[in-house]
This record gives C-alpha cells, structure tokens and sequence, in this order.
C-alpha cells in the first residue's frame, strides 16, 4: 500500500515526533510499500493535486494527528487547505487520525465555516478520530460533530525503533513553550512571574541533576535561555540542530530522562510513552485533559498559579520519590493504550476495505 501522510511539517518538533507514531503504526498494521509525506499547513489540495498526485500515485490519505482543528484564520477554520467542494473529488479511501481539537477558550471556538467543512470531511472520510486530551468533549460541546478517541500517536514514537541514550549523567528535561504567549501566560507580567519561578525550580534540580531545557518551536528558545542564564549544569538544547532532520535524536531525550516537566502537549506524551514520569505545567484545556484521562492529575499545575515553584518542587519530591509505582502506572496506562490503538486501526482496516 502507497500512503500520502499530511501532517504539520517545518513548525514543531512534537509534530516530527507524532509523524513518527503514525507511521509506526501505519507499518504495524497494514502492509507498507511507501509513504509520502506533504505538509498539510502548505500544501493546497487543489483540482490538480487531487486528481494527479492523491488519486493517481497512492492508495491511502492519513491526516494528522496533531492539534490542526485550529485557526479562525485559516480559510477552513482548521488546518486542511481544501475546499469543501473538492473533497469529494478523493477517490482513494482517506482517514482523520488522533486530531486535536486545539481551540483556546478565549479564542471562542471554530467559526461557522469550520464547522460545515468538517461536517462535509467527516461524510467523505473513511475514518475520523480525535486525541484522548479532552478533544471529543471540546469538539462535541462546539460544533455537535462526536468522533471516536484514539491515543494520541505520538504515544508510538517507541514502536519498533530504538532511541540511543545521548547524555552520559543523569538529568531532567524541560519543555517550555512560548508561541501565543498571551494565550499561555496571560500577561507579559504573569510571564515574567513564570521566569522567575521557573529558574527557582532549576537551580533546585542543577543540585541533582543535569538540567536540559528541550524548546519544540523556534520562539520557545529564548525564554528557555533566559530561565538557564547563568545557572551551573543548565543547558539549552540545540534547536538549530533538532529542527527539524534531526528530530528523531530530540525524541530521544524523553525516553532517558529522570523524569521531564512540560508546557506542551507532546512534551506530555512523548515521556509518558517512554514510561519517564512527567509533570505537565497546563497552559491549555488539552494539557489537563489528557492528565485527567490517564488519571495523572496530582501531576498537572497551572502555569500562572500562585506560588509555582514551591508547588513544582513539592510535585518533583513527589516523583522522586515514588518513581517506582509512576513507572509501573505508566507500563499499565501504555497497555492499555496499546489496545485502544489496536482496536483503532482494526475499525480503519474494516473502513478502507470497503
């Protein structure tokens, strides 16, 4: 089977690393001669693109996952440039997979047209799912559409691949995220307050640990330079490196952490995968969603909430010290990830084969 993945590309490294959960399950379960891939953010699915390069070179469309129904500006209202007229034009069996539904409450949800194309892609797709963080009720709640939950694929990225240790010492990973900072923080002075608590937090772990601060995007670099200045056995990644031929190595650095603390979604679930404890600083409805739905909210804190860092030092001692029955939560939770994803794709095979 010839497969056309779209997907977030030249953006997010916890994009990359989703790509690869999809496409370790793609070659888990069907039986794979190739997969292309496209960037759904660039690529416009015109008359042309349909008719010669979707419909004559390949015999199934995946999109997503990822957070893509988002963007009151984008034409759709979400990420898939297509118009709703052309969709029908896919002659090849195509399905929606483990999407977020992304939306900011301030933002007020997806506009009309949003809606009505994704009511005209659900008609046509041979299968359509959302991400376990919450989506399905978000979803449901705003445009009355109900999609099946699968895991988020990024749970996947260990599939049958193997992730080389990089870093001799032991050390904690932290993901800070900075796009749409109005949205996250609030205000520039509650970002301010979230710097200043976060470097508390760091020289606490640099007495233990190695610290790595892991930015996804380019815009979280610099606020992730400006919590490790100055503080001994601290670092920054090197984005430039990761971002984006290299991802697969950035992956890495959550399967061997001690453990990691993390502001955005894949932050979340790729160390959750890898069975690496995790402490999710929510800045967005997905980030509680996902803990609540894997039963890990002692281990979820707001960003802006009063007093962070003693609160986010007090959770660190607390998965210090009870690593061990984290650990084995997490193999049990993978489990049974494992059988929502199995029985995901066994419903995809029945859909396609139609």
């Amino acid at each position: 089977m010839k497969v056309l993945h779209s997907y977030c590309l030249n953006y997010n490294i916890g994009d990359y690393a989703l790509g690869i959960g999809v496409k370790n399950l793609l070659r888990e379960y069907l039986d794979i001669s190739m997969i292309g891939n496209t960037n759904l953010q660039g690529q416009k699915f015109d008359e042309y693109y349909i008719k010669e390069v979707v419909n004559k070179r390949y015999d199934l469309l995946v999109i997503g996952g990822g957070g893509i129904i988002h963007g009151a500006h984008w034409p759709n209202g979400w990420f898939w440039l297509i118009n709703k007229e052309l969709i029908q034009e896919i002659k090849i069996p195509f399905i929606v997979y483990g999407v977020g539904y992304n939306y900011w409450l301030e933002e007020g949800g997806i506009p009309e047209r949003g809606k009505v194309h994704l009511e005209e892609t659900l008609k046509h797709a041979a299968y359509f799912s959302v991400r376990n963080d919450g989506s399905a009720d978000r979803l449901k709640q705003q445009t009355g559409i109900s999609a099946p939950v699968v895991p988020d694929p990024g749970f996947h990225v260990g599939l049958n691949t193997h992730y080389p240790d990089q870093v001799k010492e032991p050390y904690v990973l932290i993901q800070i995220a900075n796009d749409k900072p109005e949205n996250r923080f609030g205000s520039t002075e509650q970002q301010a307050q979230f710097i200043k608590e976060m470097r508390q937090v760091v020289r606490f772990l640099a007495e233990q640990y190695k610290v790595i601060l892991a930015p996804h995007v380019i815009d979280d670099v610099t606020i992730s330079q400006e919590i490790v200045k100055e503080i001994a056995n601290a670092e920054v990644w090197d984005f430039g490196y990761f971002a984006f031929d290299h991802s697969d190595q950035a992956v890495a650095y959550y399967k061997h952490a001690a453990f990691v603390i993390a502001m955005r979604g894949h932050g979340q679930i790729l160390p959750i995968g890898f069975n690496t404890p995790v402490i999710a600083l929510e800045n967005h409805p997905k980030h509680r969603g996902l803990m609540q739905e894997l039963d890990l909210l002692p281990y979820n804190l707001k960003v802006n909430q009063e007093n962070l860092a003693n609160h986010l030092i007090d959770c660190i001692k607390q998965v210090v010290q009870n690593k061990e029955q984290l650990v084995s939560k997490y193999r049990q939770i993978n489990k049974q990830l494992d059988a929502d994803t199995h029985k995901g794709f066994q419903d995809i095979i029945k859909s396609i084969s139609r």
